[in-house]
């Protein structure tokens, strides 16, 4: 058992001693192929083009990707339990406000009506009758005929009267009520996007029978982070590209901006309206959204060709007087419209590299082109 346990050990420890060799022999590989391309690239002039860190006015324009909705859209359902007996419209009808859409099977609910209204007709006779019977009765109380008792009978039975007519009269106005709701109206004008049921379907109330939109002026939902909320406002003007017709551009506004952010994101949607009165745009187009900002006076820019990604970090190549290659971390604002707004990392006048970037190294000596001449790629 001992020997065993000499013979494990041993191949471990052999085992950790070509592992610790075969990874310092990878390190010293790496180390030294970063020297060589580091000395090559020191050794090496790269012809590059050179341009100026420089100050303008600076109006942000912000992009954010949107579904397109109709501005106004209902699920359209019955009141009342009931079979369609006719169902007027198709999908994509155009219909106006107080249009029939659909009508319910009415025969049990007129039945029902008239009924009601012979309960009102039984219970104003049985009213006027005990009208009459109460002034006897009072006639008869004043000459002393009659006992307090009795008329107070009296009196009662009128009042009960006086309400079973009005029950007779809320039932029967209810049941009409139902009978007119037995006809589906548009509430207002738009297109029948959905048909649910077909006539001669049983619909409950609430259930849909169509879903109704109107699409003369479609909304669209942009996402917006906080860094950008504070400069959009209600009111200002968008513009809304749809990808789906060649990309063709349509005039826009904010209308609605959410007072609350939706957490975790911590993100605000801003609505903008697209007016749609030739109906191009269809509901459910993915959409882009672009609302400039607020003008940005006198600010530092790079030309956004300019920037070389470090580990997630921006920066430029700075061209020393020697005309070598420095490369510095920026801290930038706005990034579009092909220049990038410079908050922290560059002077104004200084030069930069913005073409032939690709393949420098911090400390590489540097050739500025001639006009008309390319850098190296």
């Amino acid at each position: 058992m001992a020997k065993n346990k000499k013979v494990v050990a041993i191949i471990v420890a052999v085992s950790l001693i070509l592992g610790a060799i075969i990874a310092y022999r990878i390190y010293a590989n790496i180390a030294a192929n970063k020297e060589r391309a580091g000395r090559v690239s020191q050794g090496r002039v790269v012809t590059v083009e050179a341009g100026k860190v420089t100050r303008q006015d600076l109006r942000p324009v912000h992009s954010f990707s949107a579904s397109l909705e109709p501005i106004w859209s209902a699920d359209i359902s019955p009141k009342v339990d009931g079979r369609i007996d006719r169902l007027n419209v198709e999908e994509g009808d155009t219909v106006q406000a107080g249009t029939i859409l659909a009508v319910l099977d009415t025969n049990e609910l007129a039945a029902q009506v008239n009924q009601a209204e012979g309960s009102v007709f039984a219970a104003r006779a049985n009213l006027e009758q005990a009208e009459l019977d109460f002034k006897r009765t009072a006639a008869l109380a004043q000459q002393g005929a009659v006992s307090a008792q009795t008329l107070d009978t009296a009196r009662i039975k009128r009042d009960l009267a006086l309400g079973q007519l009005r029950s007779a009269e809320g039932n029967l106005a209810l049941l009409s009520a139902r009978l007119q709701s037995a006809a589906i109206e548009a509430p207002r004008a738009g297109v029948v996007a959905k048909r649910y049921l077909q006539a001669g379907f049983y619909a409950k109330a609430g259930s849909p029978v169509v879903s109704l939109a109107d699409v003369t002026s479609l909304l669209a939902k942009a996402t917006v982070g906080e860094a950008q909320i504070g400069e959009i406002s209600v009111g200002i003007p968008a513009k809304v590209t749809v990808a789906a017709l060649g990309n063709k551009e349509f005039a826009g506004s904010v209308t609605r901006v959410s007072p609350a952010a939706a957490l975790p994101s911590r993100t605000f949607i801003a609505e903008v309206v697209v007016p749609n009165a030739g109906g191009i745009i269809k509901a459910g187009m993915f959409a882009r959204v672009e609302i400039a900002g607020a003008v940005r006076k006198n600010v530092l820019v790079v030309p956004e060709s300019a920037l070389v990604l470090r580990e997630d970090q921006k920066t430029v190549y700075v061209i020393t007087n020697d005309n070598k290659a420095q490369q510095r971390v920026l801290k930038l604002g706005y990034v579009g419209q092909g220049v990038a707004e410079v908050l922290e990392g560059l002077q104004e006048g200084e030069r930069i590299v913005v073409s032939g970037q690709n393949k420098l190294k911090d400390g590489a000596s540097l050739r500025i082109a001639g006009p008309g001449e390319a850098a190296d790629r």
